[in-house]
């Protein structure tokens, strides 16, 4: 036993026994230790890997979304375009005037006795800068049409990069319509008839756009035409578009317009004072399968009647005009103001298409003065009527709780033009009950027909003057 102790202690002093047994336990224990920090390790790692891949597809998720948003706004502004529709023939936009490409500014008698107006390029088109037209003269309009091929099966005549596409349509001459940066809320337009100040001595021809005699429009069946114009006050009749017997006519003496198709007679379209002079407007022909003509003005029909049968090909040469016009007194005349659009097509556009094309004009160069919603009835308890008014008078009925009015005595209604003019009118409340007010407005008997806006109390509603 002695022996063995002494044994012990010498292997312990010796360390042996560490080495045989604690040790051995010790590195095994420590190994499985390690084992089970490195399996926490890794799988803390997978954790982590996986948070960051559950966090980048949230991430990548986020931005697709937004990108979503973006696109789905933008597209709710641009989705549409009125190029965008079959049967387009003619479309000419303000907005594609080109300053460096199409507007002419050069006085030089150069320019003025060029020997080839139509061929010159646009730093050799005369204008009259100094006396008529501060900003220079259109001498093309590009026509956004996919139109390659005219009546001869020949392609247009062009002058790149002046003019790329669609039908061959300006004016070489010497007198051109005015460019106007700065027209239709921002927007240019081009200005027509004698310019500023008009020619009336007789020596100038009138202002008019023109397309190429090869390149005229002619309808044969049905057709929509869109005009985006400001006539103004004028005192000899005039011509919005067409081609000599083919003509769109605004009749001075009791303002209303009239259409002619050869092989008919002429045709009055809508009653009178149907045209708001010296105001932006939407007008609009169209002709449907059966030949029946409907007019509408800023998307009111205001046809004179729903019999107009007016069969036939109807041209369109000129904008502004129906013909080569000139200034002297009791002649044919072109129209006198601005035009930001003329949209043309061989077929007629449905009613949904018409709501379009007016939004986009709307939206584009209105200043969205058609397109204010009506006030939902069910949530803010405004109502008006009759609507269109009959006898200049509306009527807006208001649940005055509801609209938080209970002071309403304190409030007027408001009522704006197309151009954002406030409209002269007398309101007075006619109707008190617990639950609603009444509020009589009263127009003057000469208001135009077209589009208003009525605001009150925070609130908009759309009213219709037929």
């Amino acid at each position: 036993m002695k022996t063995r102790y002494t044994d012990f202690k010498r292997k312990v002093a010796c360390g042996e026994i560490i080495k045989l047994f604690p040790l051995e336990i010790y590195n095994k224990d420590l190994n499985e230790a390690e084992m089970i920090r490195e399996k926490m390790y890794q799988n803390n790692i997978k954790k982590l890997k996986r948070g960051k891949t559950i966090f980048g597809y949230a991430f990548v998720f986020c931005i697709y979304l937004l990108v979503f948003v973006l696109l789905g706004i933008s597209k709710l502004h641009a989705q549409f375009n009125p190029k965008d529709l079959d049967d387009l023939v003619f479309f000419v936009e303000s907005t594609n005037l080109s300053t460096a490409h199409h507007i002419a500014t050069c006085e030089s008698d150069f320019c003025l006795n060029h020997s080839n107006t139509e061929g010159a390029v646009i730093t050799e088109q005369y204008c009259d800068v100094t006396n008529d037209c501060g900003e220079g003269c259109v001498r093309r309009w590009i026509d956004q049409s996919n139109y390659i091929e005219n009546s001869a099966g020949d392609a247009p005549t062009f002058n790149p990069p002046e003019y790329t596409n669609g039908r061959n349509f300006g004016q070489d001459d010497s007198v051109k319509p005015c460019y106007i940066s700065d027209c239709i809320n921002g927007k240019p337009c081009i200005r027509g008839g004698g310019g500023v100040p008009f020619a009336t001595d007789g020596t100038e021809q009138d202002k008019y756009l023109e397309i190429q005699i090869k390149d005229f429009v002619k309808l044969t069946g049905s057709f929509s035409i869109f005009l985006l114009a400001k006539p103004i006050t004028q005192s000899e009749d005039w011509d919005y578009f067409g081609q000599s017997n083919s003509y769109f006519r605004h009749r001075v003496a009791d303002n209303y317009l009239q259409l002619r198709v050869p092989g008919n007679s002429v045709w009055r379209v809508t009653p009178n004072n149907s045209v708001v002079l010296n105001t932006w407007q939407i007008i609009e022909v169209h002709r449907d399968a059966s030949n029946i003509i409907t007019v509408y003005i800023n998307g009111v029909d205001t046809t004179n009647s729903s019999s107009i049968n007016l069969a036939g090909d109807f041209t369109i040469g000129y904008l502004l005009s129906a013909f080569k016009t000139d200034a002297k007194t009791g002649l044919e005349k072109s129209m006198h103001g601005d035009v930001a659009s003329f949209l043309v097509y061989n077929r007629k556009t449905s009613a949904t298409e018409n709501d379009d094309i007016r939004t986009y004009f709307d939206a584009n160069y209105l200043g969205n003065v058609l397109s204010h919603s009506k006030v939902s009835a069910k949530t803010q308890k405004l109502k008006l009527h009759a609507n269109p008014i009959k006898n200049n008078i509306a009527v807006i009925q208001v649940g005055h709780k509801t609209n938080n009015l209970d002071h309403m005595d304190q409030f007027a209604p408001v009522v704006y033009n197309i151009l954002g003019e406030e409209v002269a009118i007398q309101s007075n409340i006619v109707t008190s009950k617990e639950n609603y007010k009444e509020i009589e407005i009263e127009f003057d008997k000469d208001l135009a027909k077209g589009f208003y806006l009525i605001k009150f109390g925070g609130t908009s509603l759309k009213l219709i003057k037929k």
